[in-house]
């Protein structure tokens, strides 16, 4: 199957998608694309329409040129595991422009429920990262590199399950395409070797994986937010912010696993998400385990003596549930003098706009400003 996917390109056909969908409304606008909720009018079936940008994506595919690189259309049909989204087809608008016809995903972003941390956050986070890194795991195996792994590609649906939704950075794991040069994707969520121009390989998405972790436990990147050229910079220069020290009564595993992930030499890592999630698995089994065990003692405090009335013995107050291992009695993330950490902002050049830290960029068009 991948090797047919750079098999010789055949002319295309166009659609006229305002009259093949009913497009209900805008639901998301990334860097080199728009998202619609839609209705299929040829099935009746409700789904997300994508349309990626025809300049931008035509200068990203240029960085291959001669090498077949295979579209984002032609790779995300071909995905079939239960944390991706179903991607049904894909085509050409009368633009010329590819779309995409997924399924709708029913949910939020994994960004908001990063910057809320709230209660849902606190109880499913460490479900969520297991299946981010089962997700992972399968694009690896089918011979993918994903090169923007981060909250922004990943929807919670209403079941609380993970849907990986974007594959527009995704390049083959092979000689020709792990060279260095490309320095497209997410800059918070950048390794080393990508800033380096070094080769890279699988190992860079298991680092935007454990940055991704690190975030939805305590709302900051391990570095300050890559704004800025000296910020981007710290990936190399500069250790991560230690987990623990942030979050005291975080579990041990589940902290040493994520900051093996963000070491910066690839070879210092997790040589694959598998390992990484099994770290997490045993830990998840370990937490349920404990936490059984302190609500079974709980109720047996609570039971009053074999023959005696209810009535007749007085039961303390109910205890506040008690949140998942690892989390702070406050969310926010705040450095030592108690303000929030967020970026510090710099004079923006005359017809520039503001990055943000979630934005797709090409690191060396940063590296020349």
């Amino acid at each position: 199957m991948f090797e047919k996917l750079f098999g010789k390109k055949s002319a295309h056909e166009k659609t006229d998608i305002e009259r093949r969908f009913n497009l209900i409304g805008r639901v998301g606008q990334g860097s080199m694309s728009r998202v619609w909720k839609a209705t299929d009018l040829k099935t009746g079936n409700k789904v997300a329409v994508k349309v990626l940008d025809k300049e931008k994506t035509a200068r990203f595919e240029s960085r291959f040129k001669g090498l077949s690189k295979p579209s984002e259309g032609e790779i995300a049909v071909s995905l079939k595991h239960p944390c991706i989204t179903v991607t049904n087809e894909f085509g050409w608008t009368t633009e010329d422009e590819m779309f995409l016809v997924m399924e709708f995903v029913e949910g939020v972003s994994l960004s908001l429920l990063v910057d809320l941390q709230n209660d849902e956050m606190k109880r499913f986070r460490l479900r969520y990262m297991i299946q981010i890194g089962e997700a992972l795991n399968y694009l690896h195996q089918q011979n993918w590199i994903h090169r923007d792994i981060c909250p922004r590609n990943v929807m919670i649906s209403d079941d609380k399950s993970v849907k990986l939704i974007d594959f527009g950075l995704v390049v083959p794991n092979l000689p020709e395409f792990r060279r260095p040069g490309n320095r497209t994707g997410t800059a918070s969520y950048m390794a080393p070797e990508l800033i380096k121009r070094q080769t890279t390989d699988q190992r860079l998405d298991i680092f935007s994986y454990a940055v991704t972790c690190f975030e939805m436990y305590t709302k900051r990147f391990p570095w300050d937010a890559a704004m800025t050229i000296d910020a981007v910079l710290q990936h190399i220069n500069k250790p991560p912010a230690e987990i623990t020290e942030l979050l005291p009564g975080i579990d041990a595993q589940i902290a040493a696993a994520i900051m093996k992930g963000l070491r910066a030499n690839p070879d210092d890592r997790w040589s694959n998400a598998a390992e990484m999630v099994a770290e997490f698995r045993e830990a998840e089994v370990r937490l349920v385990k404990l936490a059984r065990e302190a609500a079974a003692k709980r109720k047996g405090a609570a039971a009053p003596p074999a023959g005696q009335p209810k009535a007749a013995i007085e039961l303390p107050p109910a205890a506040p549930a008690r949140p998942e291992a690892g989390t702070p009695p406050e969310a926010d993330s705040k450095n030592e003098r108690g303000k929030p950490t967020k970026p510090g902002k710099r004079p923006l050049k005359k017809g520039r706009k503001r990055r943000r830290p979630d934005d797709d960029i090409d690191l060396t068009a940063m590296f020349a400003d």
